[in-house]
């Protein structure tokens, strides 16, 4: 009797849960739309009461949406959460540190896909980096000239880059499936925020970059959570079988 409802009480706990997820991903697209066009109108007062808020959602989506969290994933969440915090700064120490954290979330993500997805081989890796390799040293050429701490943090974001878009490229090229799809689509869009915040360090912006930046970033970290779900269910349902 104790199992039976306990079990009952794991079902609706599940079904309140899920019925959260849709509210949640409202709230998570509605903060976003409001930040770009704050971020668009240079509107601080908007940004803080929006930005803040991005990430702790998606944490509610993904804990309301999972039957089994990934730990890596969670960890990436609150990184990249603390990066978005700095990185609202214009102050260049601030904006460091917020790079440095925005580092440990790429570590954090590259890990947990590399524990997800099998690796492509090293001919598609090899293929599927010549793109964000090209792209890494136009970003260098433009930036060479850059001394100091500055620089050196870009060539180790770019390094990271190069590797974690080569991996999702040379996955995708290997199995084309809906998740891989999900995931190349992701790197795409985090590598063309990352660019943009590179010229943004040093000083190479523009009016449509900010906005441009935050809504790449928040599709991206959205199709990487559903890419994490999905990749969750699969291994549920071959459990199963």
């Amino acid at each position: 009797m104790e199992i039976l409802m306990e079990e009952l009480q794991g079902f609706f706990k599940g079904l309140i849960k899920a019925k959260l997820v849709i509210p949640l991903t409202a709230s998570y697209f509605f903060m976003a739309f409001i930040g770009v066009i704050a971020e668009s109108n240079k509107d601080m007062s908007l940004i803080l009461m929006t930005k803040p808020f991005l990430m702790p959602l998606m944490l509610m989506m993904y804990v309301c949406a999972s039957k089994k969290y990934n730990t890596l994933f969670i960890v990436s969440l609150f990184a990249v959460w603390i990066a978005n915090m700095f990185l609202i700064s214009e102050a260049m120490e601030m904006i460091l540190t917020g790079s440095i954290c925005f580092l440990i979330y790429r570590i954090a993500v590259i890990l947990m896909v590399l524990k997800i997805t099998k690796f492509p081989g090293y001919l598609p890796m090899v293929i599927g980096s010549l793109p964000f390799l090209i792209l890494y040293l136009f970003a260098a050429h433009i930036t060479y000239q850059e001394p100091g701490e500055r620089f050196v943090l870009f060539v180790v974001q770019g390094i990271f880059m190069i590797f974690f878009g080569g991996f999702c490229l040379g996955s995708y090229i290997l199995k084309s499936n809906k998740t891989n799809t999900l995931l190349l689509i992701s790197a795409l869009l985090f590598t063309t925020a990352q660019f943009l915040i590179v010229l943004k360090v040093f000083n190479i912006s523009h009016a449509i970059f900010q906005p441009l930046t935050m809504l790449s970033f928040v599709i991206g970290q959205y199709l990487l959570y559903q890419y994490v779900l999905m990749e969750e269910k699969r291994k549920r349902r071959y459990k199963s079988a």
